[in-house]
């Protein structure tokens, strides 16, 4: 009989002493079944740990143990690195892989691997073992370089602790150190991976240092090339033996190119991508920068397929010191950011080609080279920081000095446009209609139809700001007269990085209204939705919901549709971090709440709005929320805040020359006056409001100013003038019948007749 008591205690005991002894009473445990008298008594767990260097004395000891106590309440956890396994022991094969085989055969799938667990899940785990106030980005980049390999994942974390990459705080707590290294391996981590490449055949050696310069991603064929042998030779080498025996990469992709066929690979660990390049010596790195370079360039070809990979052949060409391939790829790859709405992207790309075209020997010969640079970096610093920030200025006043030096019409025409929608947003309406007119001018010299077109949509944006309804209706439908989304999308986000036609449409929408067609006008704001939503461009769809929605419903004070519209635009600028058109919505929601009468959150979200707007350089389109902000106040009993808030809207207009609210902003006014007993003060703003509306030919307006005056009117008496002014503004319109202020003026007149 097995004394169960004394082997329990023998058990918590085999971690010690001599080795043999321990395998002896594991051995005679399991031929006389003690284990299994154990395991009655209580569960058993052995753990043995690095199995690949265990000799094969362990090796049987596992495999029997394995073999004869199914059944019982044992549990036996074996951990191994499968690579070494794969790579065999002394040019034989590695004594545990029948037995791992035999197991698998025996209980089904045994395995564990720890590579496919969640890798973002096991660094997290990790790190919050220790208290820490290391964020997303740190994370995300910890988990990126590891791939959550548990081995990795903690060398990596326990060298930057060693170094002071990460310091504690005097809370006791994990923080990112102020030099933080992701470049510098820990040596460990590099003796490990220098050891797994060392094993290898000098050819797979040299497979892997070619890849690792085109990236963590490469191509199979490219490898091929560079290194002037047959693809199915390399393809071979990096399926068969690099990823199924040494588990280094693994297959990723493949794809059909002009007849060719690409195969992507992806390194298992970008860690051993880093050593790997690491290892090459300087000349090594850019001969093969030059080569790689070369040969992804040849089998892309046509620019647009090097457009799919420009960002990488520029840095190919820029490590490879080819300046002026690199610049070509970073402008190309800047274009390509912007089409897909990548604006800090573009950036980026733009940024690093202006800064290497300055290193040249003679930048002066490069103008045409900066002058596209420059361009597209006003472009997407206009479109990222929400139309305006000193960085666009810069770059586009640079840009305008250079077009002047080329002398090419079409580009200047292009600055031209940049510069007019610079100082619409800046609420510098007569520069921003000084432009365009040039722009325009200059496109029908070019015979440019899209740029005489996009300069159309120019004029009519500021001209609707304006106040000016009718020659901005002109302009506008000049543009969608012409306008093809098909035909014209791709041209207009390629110039403007926004789709002039859509735009012109919601702001066509708006003219239509002030002047008067409430059923074009909404006919034309549902279609501009419509195309938007069609198109999938993101800013393009901001602005439609900005204008086409938000400012058109803001107009018919539609207080349900102009918060539904309001929310649609914070999700999708929320979604594609656009900071003006954020800032739009959220006091176009505010105004949403006003209209609904929930005046205190509404007043919070105008402030904050209009706030935000104004602190990112946007300077248009402001009068008409301090309308409804003064509206709140007033509804609130606190006439003397909304009065000092209309007193700041038209101060705006002195200032800017925005007149689209200032027919409105009067009718607001006297409407407060009233609030306070002077109705004198108040037919003398409705007066005001009148003459701007007929100024303006704002129909639109006028029939609201006029309703209010015949309402005062008809407060002294004055029943028949009311009427017959009434009637004739009524009798003007053709259609919107059904809408609450016609609706007014019908009942006024039957009322007063």
């Amino acid at each position: 009989m097995v004394d169960v008591t004394a082997e329990l205690g023998h058990l918590k005991k085999l971690a010690e002493g001599d080795p043999t002894k321990r395998f002896d009473r594991l051995y005679r445990l399991l031929r006389q079944g003690g284990l299994q008298a154990l395991a009655r008594q209580a569960p058993i767990v052995l753990i043995v740990d690095d199995l690949q260097w265990a000799d094969l004395g362990s090796i049987s000891l596992l495999f029997h143990l394995g073999r004869y106590l199914a059944g019982s309440r044992i549990l036996i956890v074996g951990a191994y690195r499968p690579e070494e396994i794969t790579l065999g022991r002394a040019g034989e094969r590695h004594p545990l892989e029948p037995v791992i085989n035999e197991l698998q055969r025996l209980f089904g799938d045994i395995e564990v691997n720890i590579d496919q667990a969640e890798a973002r899940a096991f660094v997290d785990e990790l790190l919050d073992s220790e208290p820490n106030r290391l964020g997303r980005q740190f994370r995300e980049m910890l988990c990126q370089l590891t791939v959550g390999h548990p081995l990795f994942t903690v060398e990596l974390l326990r060298g930057m602790q060693e170094r002071g990459d990460l310091v504690k705080d005097e809370e006791k707590q994990w923080n990112e150190g102020p030099a933080l290294d992701w470049e510098t391996l820990p040596a460990w981590i590099e003796a490990v991976i220098a050891e797994r490449i060392g094993r290898l055949d000098p050819l797979l050696q040299t497979i892997l240092q070619i890849a690792s310069v085109e990236g963590e991603l490469f191509t199979a064929e490219v490898v091929a090339r560079v290194q002037e042998r047959q693809a199915g030779e390399i393809l071979s080498c990096l399926s068969n033996e690099l990823d199924r025996k040494h588990h280094l990469v693994r297959a990723q992709s493949i794809q059909r190119l002009d007849g060719q066929l690409l195969s992507g690979y992806r390194f298992r660990h970008i860690l051993v991508q880093k050593y790997l390049y690491n290892s090459l010596d300087e000349v090594e790195r850019v001969h093969l920068h030059e080569r790689v370079g070369n040969v992804l360039e040849n089998l892309y070809a046509t620019r647009a397929r090097t457009g799919m990979i420009s960002p990488q052949l520029a840095r190919h060409f820029q490590e490879a010191r080819i300046p002026e391939k690199a610049i070509h790829y970073l402008q190309q790859s800047g274009d390509r950011a912007l089409q897909v709405s990548a604006y800090q992207e573009a950036i980026a790309h733009l940024e690093r080609g202006l800064v290497l075209l300055a290193t040249l020997p003679d930048p002066g010969k490069y103008v045409q080279q900066e002058f596209s640079l420059q361009l597209a970096l006003s472009l997407a610093w206009h479109l990222a920081a929400g139309f305006f920030s000193p960085r666009t200025e810069q770059a586009a006043t640079r840009a305008l000095e250079l077009g002047k030096q080329i002398g090419n019409i079409t580009q200047f025409c292009q600055v031209l446009c940049e510069i007019s929608i610079l100082y619409y947003v800046k609420g510098e309406y007569q520069h921003a209609l000084d432009s365009a007119e040039q722009a325009i001018d200059l496109a029908q010299q070019a015979k440019d139809p899209l740029l005489t077109t996009l300069g159309h949509w120019c004029m009519g944006v500021t001209l609707f700001a304006h106040g000016d309804y009718t020659c901005a209706r002109h302009h506008l439908e000049q543009v969608v007269t012409l306008y093809e989304p098909q035909q014209h999308h791709r041209s207009f986000v390629s110039l403007r990085g926004i789709d002039a036609g859509l735009s012109s449409l919601a702001y066509l929408a708006c003219c239509l209204w002030c002047l008067g067609y409430p059923d074009q006008a909404l006919q034309r704001s549902q279609q501009a939705l419509e195309m938007a939503l069609a198109v999938n461009h993101a800013f393009s769809l901001a602005d439609v919901l900005r204008y086409g929605c938000c400012e058109f419903h803001k107009m018919r004070r539609d207080a349900q549709s102009l918060k539904f519209n309001a929310e649609e635009l914070i999700r999708v600028s929320q979604e594609k971090n656009f900071p003006a058109w954020l800032a739009a919505g959220i006091y176009c929601l505010g105004a949403a709440l006003v209209l609904l009468e929930q005046y205190e959150e509404g007043i919070s979200l105008i402030k904050e709005g209009v706030s935000n707007e104004l602190s990112v350089g946007v300077r248009c389109s402001i009068p008409g929320s301090l309308l409804l902000l003064a509206e709140a106040y007033a509804r609130l009993g606190d006439l003397q805040r909304g009065l000092s808030t209309l007193s700041q809207a038209f101060e705006m207009i002195e200032q800017t020359n925005e007149h689209h609210w200032e027919a409105e902003l009067y009718r607001t006014l006297s409407a407060m006056q009233l609030m306070q007993g002077s109705d004198r003060e108040a037919e003398v703003s409705l007066q005001k409001s009148l003459e701007v509306a007929r100024q303006q030919k704002a129909k639109f307006w006028e029939l609201r100013a006029t309703l209010d005056l015949a309402n005062l009117w008809r407060k002294q008496g004055r029943v028949e003038d009311g009427r017959q002014l009434v009637g004739e503004i009524y009798s003007w319109f053709t259609e919107g019948f059904d809408i609450p202020e016609l609706k007014a003026a019908r009942d006024f007149c039957r009322e007063a007749s």
